[in-house]
């Protein structure tokens, strides 16, 4: 596995398109995204609410009990996802960042910039 990212209380790791986080004060090993592609990279948010993950689209998800396993085209409350198929095209993201509590920003393949507030 690849380490993406690390705070104080988890580690996101990926594994061919799979990224898995790591609960820390356990060692709970939960997947929380899989990627067309792999994943290219992670952020969790400076309060440790949620991460972010990027690649083929976004997946935001909530670091919160039950820490649920992903799974495809299922609405849940443990994640959201951008730009992932779900009103046609995929697209591609080079990376992201928290750039507050709430707020991430993308950046796409092709130099879009966009910020999406994670809990709305």
């Amino acid at each position: 596995m690849n380490k993406l990212t690390e705070t104080q209380h988890y580690i996101i790791y990926k594994e061919y398109e799979s990224v898995i986080l790591e609960i820390k004060k356990n060692h709970r090993m939960v997947q929380i995204g899989d990627f067309y592609g792999d994943a290219r990279m992670a952020a969790i948010s400076e309060d440790e609410s949620f991460c972010a993950m990027c690649g083929c689209g976004v997946i935001i998800y909530y670091l919160q009990e039950p820490f649920k396993e992903y799974e495809y085209h299922t609405q849940t409350e443990q994640w959201k996802e951008w730009g992932r198929n779900k009103e046609g095209a995929e697209i591609w993201v080079d990376s992201i960042r928290c750039i507050s509590h709430n707020t991430i920003e993308i950046i796409t393949e092709d130099g879009g910039i966009n910020k999406i507030d994670v809990f709305h």
